[in-house]
């Protein structure tokens, strides 16, 4: 079969991602897939992680290109990933005879915003959906069944923490100016510093819990609004205490010089974040919002609303009690975990793939 996956970049984010693991799982099947991204260049992508060769990644700029691109190709099926290339591909699937499915939705909110309203218009008129979350279908009206899918995001087994106590603390003391001789409580967060991600609501209740106990809190993660959140910082005092140690290659190592995770969104669908931490065998404190709720393990989180510093306060008082009777090893949790591996997801879209070109024969 040959297939196409649409986007707007590949640049590292969640869905850039699930897209290249779905690429090297397909093309191992023997599909031939070709990737069209109006930003293409990028030389630390998924594509090099992967291993997926460069060629099979076109850009274009604009609807005429896409089109030729598509003509050139002849895919039997479209899988777009962003806005942009929905509203391209529900212009075109028809006269081009090749069947299309829409995974744009990678929130589980819908905000009253032209975006987040226009995505949902496109979702209606699409022949098929993906979202990667119940809670995303659920926001934009839409009921899971025969043409509307969810694809929870899978996480490879390297986020697996199988490190002896001994090798936990020499990644603290890496990671942590003074932690020897000053050691605490580790809190990460993994999230790029943008409006919608909401540090300033951890910094508050962080401030306060400095009487209760010695904590650290590192945050992996750049953006445009870092400097904003070093103001806050030393607002606080809290300079000591958070390591601002900005985009990271090797996330895996800090995940697991850590306790807990805190995750502050305005809204998710299947965060990759907060399912690499549990991979980890971290505890979860996070806001309740979007597909979080259906994502974390019940025995090993905490949930709070979106800008209540005193809830996430309250929730990180009991944050080493959290940590202390969790075990990440049982039955339970790992039955939990297989639901965001990487071979349910390849499965679950192979079962997309076969139910779709199946109602088009």
């Amino acid at each position: 079969m040959r297939i196409i996956f649409s986007t707007d970049s590949i640049e590292r984010g969640g869905k850039e991602r699930v897209m290249a693991i779905l690429c090297v799982s397909l093309m191992r099947l023997g599909n031939e897939i070709r990737i069209l991204a109006k930003r293409a260049g990028k030389h630390d992508s998924y594509l090099n992680e992967y291993n997926i060769e460069h060629k099979t990644t076109v850009s274009y700029n604009g609807l005429i290109q896409y089109k030729t691109l598509l003509h050139e190709f002849r895919p039997d099926m479209v899988v777009s990933w962003d806005i942009k290339t929905s509203l391209f591909n529900l212009l075109l699937y028809r006269r081009l005879n090749y069947k299309f499915i829409n995974g744009s939705i990678r929130h589980g909110v819908r905000l009253f915003k032209p975006s987040h309203l226009f995505r949902s218009l496109l979702c209606h008129l699409s022949p098929y959906v993906i979202s990667n979350s119940f809670a995303g279908l659920k926001v934009n009206n839409l009921r899971p069944g025969k043409k509307r899918f969810v694809l929870y995001n899978g996480i490879e087994t390297k986020f697996r923490n199988t490190l002896s106590p001994e090798e936990k603390y020499e990644l603290k003391q890496r990671f942590i100016p003074g932690y020897a001789d000053n050691p605490g409580f580790v809190y990460i967060s993994v999230a790029n510093f943008v409006p919608y991600k909401d540090y300033f609501t951890v910094t508050k209740a962080l401030s306060r819990l400095r009487s209760a106990f010695n904590f650290y809190y590192l945050i992996a993660g750049g953006g445009p609004m870092r400097k904003e959140v070093e103001e806050m910082t030393r607002t606080y005092g809290l300079e000591k205490n958070i390591i601002l140690a900005g985009k990271v290659e090797n996330v895996r190592d800090y995940l697991f010089a850590a306790d807990v995770m805190i995750h502050s969104s305005r809204g998710e669908g299947i965060s990759n974040a907060i399912l690499e931490a549990m991979h980890a065998g971290l505890p979860v404190i996070a806001t309740n919002v979007g597909g979080i709720p259906e994502t974390v393990y019940p025995g090993s989180s905490l949930l709070f609303p979106y800008k209540d510093h005193e809830a996430l306060y309250r929730c990180l008082l009991k944050s080493k009690e959290l940590k202390e009777s969790f075990n990440p090893d049982s039955e339970s949790y790992q039955n939990h975990l297989a639901k965001f591996s990487v071979e349910t997801m390849v499965r679950r879209f192979e079962e997309i793939i076969d139910i779709v070109t199946r109602k088009e024969r």
